[in-house]
């Protein structure tokens, strides 16, 4: 008689034991993929908030000192061009920041005329290439005061809070600028 050749094979309790460690396994795979793909975009969001933080600095920081500064820049006394001092300037004492003297953005010729300047960030493009719909839900504050760290009423800063579209997930980022007047 023959004998009986033993099975060979898994059991039900090994079969169930190996679905568990799998699936298992499987959970932490797609958790992980799915934080990963949650803030691929985020570098994405960080550089376009970079550029506009920068770009308006740009434009700000181009801008002479103040009202009452030669368009070179410089600090303004009695004997300063004609250009400064016929129209009465008084430029013994620094000007108070007086932003947006109703004028429109495109007729801002100073860094005082920027401070408390909130708009979307399209705005920054509009003059320059029309509005860039990729920076649509941006926004961006402007705050200009006097920095006295050093004793001089001839330094500025310039304070620009960009913020993302509220779905990103993002913080605002704030860039900072001092703006002399020497």
């Amino acid at each position: 008689m023959k004998q009986p050749v033993a099975e060979k094979g898994f059991s039900l309790v090994e079969v169930v034991l190996t679905i568990v460690i799998i699936a298992i396994a499987l959970v932490a795979a797609i958790s992980g993929w799915g934080n990963i793909a949650r803030h691929s975009a985020d570098v994405m969001w960080q550089t376009k908030v970079s550029y506009l933080g920068q770009a308006y600095l740009e434009e700000i920081l181009s801008r002479r000192f103040d009202e009452n500064s030669p368009i070179a820049g410089g600090v303004c006394t009695p004997s300063c061009s004609d250009e400064t001092t016929e129209f009465g300037l008084d430029t013994s004492i620094p000007s108070p920041i007086t932003s947006m003297d109703g004028e429109t953005r495109d007729e801002f010729d100073d860094v005082d005329d920027y401070d408390g300047l909130s708009e979307n960030a399209i705005g920054v493009f509009v003059g320059l290439i029309g509005e860039v719909q990729a920076y649509q839900g941006y926004s961006v504050a402007i705050d200009v005061s006097y920095d006295d760290r050093l004793g001089s009423e001839n330094l500025k800063l310039i304070q620009v809070t960009v913020t993302p579209p509220t779905n990103t997930g993002q913080s605002p980022v704030v860039f900072s600028a001092l703006k002399g007047n020497y």
